[in-house]
């Protein structure tokens, strides 16, 4: 692997049901079809709106080959944290496992103990030392008015407990719907770290809940930021050598 090797996803805060442009499972499928893991943090209410914003939930994450939690609010800000750090394991051991197999013909899980538990160090330095490109996407719906404080917080806290690795780290952050009739607003570009302020003025909370185009949105920053083709979906652009 690399000095340049990098793990990008995408977290998609979210408290209910997409309502707006296409369906959000199938551009997370093709996010993940780019190599780019797509998260999920649900902040659903409860009845039948609430139903429906958990099982697209978990159905995103499952077809972003990413994780997904559904949380009370005051638990956002750690859960962020945590998912952010245990996919970023979670692709580390993929790749590990895809070198051991191509040179040995078998995975960490068929080595010997000793073994296993050298990879599992390896595996813990690169998480530390990896470049990491993050975009945030936020749902900012009507229905998210009173969890906009608790979900600025999170994004900083996330951005925050990031900086302490030894790897690069840029984040973006994206808000849907946008202004007007527009589906997304960027908030930041990628950056070293949140714009607290962009944070505090962007956030406003208004209409129906455009999940997909979020995806979507967030997936061409990062094919931007690498200037790789958009149209491209034969497969996963590999950053990992």
């Amino acid at each position: 692997m690399n000095k340049e090797a990098t793990i990008r996803q995408i977290l998609v805060i979210t408290d209910g049901y997409s309502n707006i442009g296409p369906d959000p499972v199938d551009a997370a499928r093709r996010a993940q079809k780019r190599g780019i893991v797509v998260n999920v943090i649900g902040v659903v209410d409860k009845g039948e709106t609430g139903g429906q914003g958990y099982d697209e939930a978990h159905s995103i994450a499952d077809a972003g080959g990413g994780m997904c939690r559904i949380v009370q609010p005051v638990d956002l800000s750690a859960t962020a944290q945590m998912m952010t750090h245990q996919t970023m394991q979670l692709t580390l051991q993929q790749v590990v496992n895809q070198e051991l197999l191509s040179v040995m013909g078998k995975t960490a899980e068929d080595l010997p103990p000793a073994e296993r538990t050298r990879i599992a160090q390896v595996v813990e330095k690169l998480e530390e030392e990896v470049a990491l490109q993050l975009v945030v996407a936020i749902d900012m719906s009507a229905s998210m008015k009173d969890k906009v404080d608790i979900v600025r917080e999170a994004v900083r806290d996330l951005a925050l407990s990031l900086q302490v690795r030894t790897g690069a780290l840029s984040v973006a952050v994206i808000a849907f719907p946008g202004s007007g009739d527009a589906p997304t607003r960027l908030v930041q570009p990628f950056a070293s770290q949140v714009d607290v302020r962009a944070l505090e003025s962007a956030l406003q909370p208004r209409g129906g809940t455009p999940t997909g185009p979020a995806i979507d949105h967030a997936v061409a920053l990062i094919l931007e930021y690498y200037q790789a083709p958009v149209e491209d979906e034969d497969g996963p652009r590999r950053d990992f050598a």
